[in-house]
């Protein structure tokens, strides 16, 4: 085991030598429990190397989460590192409150390629994570969050749709192509979200986090504590706070 996953598999608390494909719905929702989906390198148009050794020293030696681009990025490079036939591609998010794509090709996600068929794994999709492997074969898969699917519908976004359904029957996540991206297109990507207009990621700070009992939600105004089966609780915040409420309730170890 090389270095690099000897520093990504101490990071998440993985207490194995290796990784296998019936690992990966325990790994993932390591991943998914230590690393947020968080916005500051946006806010602070921060710029880092979108490659291997750029992207561990980012969120594993400075302490960062990040958006799909950044925790899809990494998790390809853990994926290839441990042996997985794994390749880059994006996607574009439909947004159910404006009932509107996105901003195009927007959304990196891992496609995995096994003997068995093809799957998405996806850490950077907000609180919206299977934490598992999602096949191409329109299998349903249910997790916490709730119910995802994959279908083959041709859309002016892609040739295929991740739906999911959070109890309210089935909604269109984001639509992709299977299309291999490279670490330079990540940047591009990134560079999008930091100056576009309408990227709804470089006006205000936002952070989330899966947990092993509901998730979190911090604003610049308020902190949210989702739990399972209770009701949600909500703290008033300063926008000062942030970055306290940031390392005390999504960094803690």
């Amino acid at each position: 085991m090389n270095e690099f996953l000897k520093e990504c598999y101490t990071k998440i608390g993985w207490d194995q030598d290796t990784l296998a494909f019936d690992d990966l719905p325990r790994f993932l929702t390591k991943l998914a429990y230590q690393l947020p989906f968080e916005n500051r390198a946006v806010l602070e148009k921060h710029q880092y190397d979108m490659s291997r050794d750029g992207l561990w020293n980012h969120i594993v030696k400075e302490r960062h989460g990040g958006l799909c681009y950044d925790l899809n990025g990494f998790l390809y490079y853990v994926l290839y590192e441990a042996g997985f036939d794994v390749r880059l591609i994006s996607g574009t998010v439909y947004t159910q409150k404006e009932g509107q794509w996105a901003l195009e090709g927007t959304h990196a996600v891992v496609l995995l390629s096994t003997e068995e068929g093809d799957y998405i794994t996806d850490i950077g999709f907000g609180v919206n994570l299977a934490l598992q492997p999602i096949p191409l074969s329109g299998q349903t898969v249910e997790a916490a969050t709730g119910k995802y699917r994959i279908i083959e519908q041709q859309t002016e976004m892609g040739s295929h749709v991740l739906e999911m359904d959070k109890g309210e029957g089935w909604q269109t996540g984001y639509a992709f192509t299977l299309k291999e991206i490279e670490a330079d297109d990540l940047s591009a990507m990134r560079d999008i979200i930091y100056h576009h207009d309408l990227s709804p990621f470089n006006k205000k700070p936002l952070a989330s986090k899966l947990t092993p009992d509901g998730h979190l939600v911090l604003t610049e105004n308020h902190l949210t504590v989702n739990r399972k089966n209770s009701e949600s609780a909500k703290e008033n915040i300063h926008a000062s706070d942030f970055g306290r409420k940031l390392e005390e309730h999504f960094f803690k170890q």
